[in-house]
């Protein structure tokens, strides 16, 4: 104990109950800085340090036995739930005024406690308890600038992500202000009159579709949309990949974005909006269907799960989710993770490309062929451009449309091959910015399905991708079924090996060797139909006449084994010899060119008919 002086006791004198220190109070701050209570410790109030520490404690606790439980991913996930980051910002700042006070209680307890004149530290204000140095209450504030900075960016984050989920996981939302049926101002574009819908008096609607969340055990359907909100609302891309978890294969099916006369469920709530087929362009089924939320509760997004579900699997019920794209956002994801890597097949030539601004005007676009590194804005008119390559025979919109949907389909392989983690880290700021402002979708927070669908995401190879693009503006129903049983079907007879090449998508060209007319044309057609990628090539071989021959360049027949197996079968090469100029199948060799096959049609090419659809 010591004795104060003190003004109006006897003798001038009471007996202090501050116990005296030469610790230092900046000192005690900094340690309950660190860890509450540990500052109390210090200036040895110890049931008073118990008292500060015990609720971090328990709440770390509580932290670190969640993590245990789910890992380090689906912890993330969890973390990342709008549910909980919304709490987390008043628990941030709780956390912030305790630490704050904790160490304001350490700093305290040690200037009460320091004796008179003691000649320890700097040099002191006055003497006696309570005065206190000046460097050691600069200290303290440093100390509280750091803390509530520390706290002020977890806050900054927080809401960052808490944003950014919300806008993740709101509803589309869709201007239909600028859609004005017969407008042209965009190229190429006719916006079509909207369909006029009467219901019946006595009707009621059909039971709403009831699909069943992803357990992580059944197969995953998930449709991937691509639309430009910036000028008329439209799916332009649609994309259903469909995972097996046991297996870890993945197929992917696109249906042309003009396709016209979907059939649709019978007595669905679709068929008694639209009848039995949808009779307008499928890019248009989302927009119509969307102001009718009191029959698809998730707007436009459901309709259009409902009527592919229905086209590729027969069950309206199939796909479980959607993934909404808004191209403008992709540009700039694409950019924020550095560009993406694409392997052109042939040369891209475009002089019909719709500019950005609305304005009519016409762009001229080359991509040239081989392995190309694009950035954003590269990637999106790769991924866009309705015309042919330069050697693609032609423009007519069979092809242009199956070439669109083959280079999409090749940019979200590539993106989902190339996406690291050191990168993603590097940017993650503009990325969550980027993905909030591109990405919509109804996949659930939290780790009970994104979790086991990360799982399977890392589970899966180039080799199990398998992708199907189907041409034609009217569907064949039977068609499209039939090659998506068979894709997602490993074990039928008869599609191992011709899954396989197409899920090397190698580059075949075909060039006409006889100079018949549309010998070329028919046989790139034929195996694009197969789900090959194939282009019709304007350029002729030196000489015309002879018989088939398979020219494997620049080592495709390594790279592409599964490919150049498929080309022998189908064009009857079976047992030819790779040697010499004149063999059937021939190794050749030119630099600065990618490896991929060119078929030149002879006297003996089989006459292939392309199945329907």
């Amino acid at each position: 104990m010591t004795k104060l002086r003190v003004r109006g006791y006897p003798n001038g004198q009471v007996t202090s109950t501050v116990r005296p220190t030469h610790r230092s109070a900046f000192s005690g701050a900094f340690l309950s800085f660190l860890v509450p209570g540990l500052g109390q410790a210090y200036a040895g109030r110890y049931v008073r340090a118990l008292a500060f520490v015990i609720p971090p404690l328990f709440a770390l606790a509580v932290m670190v036995a969640l993590f245990l439980s789910y890992g380090l991913v689906d912890f993330g996930l969890w973390v990342g739930q709008t549910s909980v980051l919304g709490p987390l910002a008043i628990v941030n700042v709780v956390l912030m005024a305790y630490r704050a006070i904790a160490a304001m209680d350490a700093y305290l307890l040690l200037v009460a406690a320091r004796p008179e004149g003691t000649p320890r530290g700097p040099r002191r204000i006055g003497r006696g308890p309570g005065k206190v140095d000046p460097f050691s209450v600069a200290g303290l504030a440093l100390i509280l600038v750091v803390l509530v900075s520390g706290h002020a960016i977890a806050g900054y984050w927080d809401l960052k992500l808490y944003n950014a989920a919300v806008d993740i996981h709101a509803p589309v939302v869709i201007d239909t202000a600028t859609d004005t049926p017969g407008d042209t101002s965009i190229p190429g574009e006719t916006v079509e009159p909207e369909p006029s819908i009467t219901f019946l008096p006595q009707e009621t609607p059909a039971p709403a579709a009831t699909i069943q969340p992803w357990t992580g055990k059944d197969r995953l359907n998930i449709l991937v949309v691509g639309a430009d909100q910036t000028q008329h609302f439209r799916t332009d891309t649609m994309i259903v990949i469909s995972i097996d978890p046991v297996t870890h294969q993945v197929a992917m099916f696109s249906l042309p974005r003009d396709t016209q006369g979907l059939p649709l469920q019978p007595r669905s709530r679709l068929a008694q909006l639209f009848g039995t087929n949808f009779q307008w362009h499928l890019n248009e089924l989302w927009k119509d269907a969307d102001k009718y939320r009191t029959l698809f509760p998730g707007g436009g997004a459901d309709a259009l799960k409902q009527a592919l579900g229905y086209a590729f699997f027969g069950n309206q019920n199939a796909i479980q989710y959607y993934l909404y794209v808004d191209f403008n956002g992709f540009q700039k994801v694409i950019d924020t993770l550095g560009g993406v890597t694409v392997n052109v097949p042939a040369p891209l030539s475009d002089d019909g490309f719709p500019g950005n601004h609305g304005d009519g005007q016409h762009l001229r676009v080359y991509i040239p062929a081989g392995i190309q590194h694009m950035n954003g804005d590269q990637a999106l008119v790769y991924a866009r451009s309705r015309h042919n390559y330069v050697l693609g025979g032609g423009s007519s919109s069979l092809f242009n449309d199956y070439n669109r949907s083959a280079r999409q389909q090749q940019i979200l392989v590539a993106l989902e091959q190339q996406a690291n983690i050191s990168e993603i880290s590097a940017h993650l700021g503009d990325l969550v910015d980027a993905l909030s402002h591109t990405i919509h979708t109804d996949i659930p927070e939290g780790p009970d399905v994104l979790g086991p669908m990360i799982q399977l995401a890392r589970s899966v190879k180039a080799s199990d991708i398998k992708s199907t693009v189907f041409t034609g503006v009217t569907p064949n129903l039977a068609y499209i079924r039939a090659t998506v049983k068979a894709a997602i079907s490993p074990g039928a007879k008869g599609q191992d090996q011709l899954q396989a090449a197409i899920g090397e998508n190698a580059p075949i060209i075909v060039q006409n060797g006889t100079g018949t007319s549309g010998q070329d044309t028919n046989l790139t057609t034929y195996l694009q139909g197969l789900g090959l990628n194939a282009q019709a090539s304007a350029e002729k071989p030196a000489t015309l006449g002879g018989t088939t021959r398979l020219l494997c360049m620049n080592g495709a027949a390594t790279q592409y084994s599964a490919t150049l197996a498929e080309l022998v079968s189908v064009l009857g090469l079976a047992g030819a010899s790779s040697a010499g100029s004149a063999a059937p199948v021939q190794d050749v060799t030119q630099p600065d060119q990618p490896a991929q096959f060119v078929i030149v049609t002879g006297t003996d090419t089989p006459s292939l008919t392309a199945p329907p659809g």
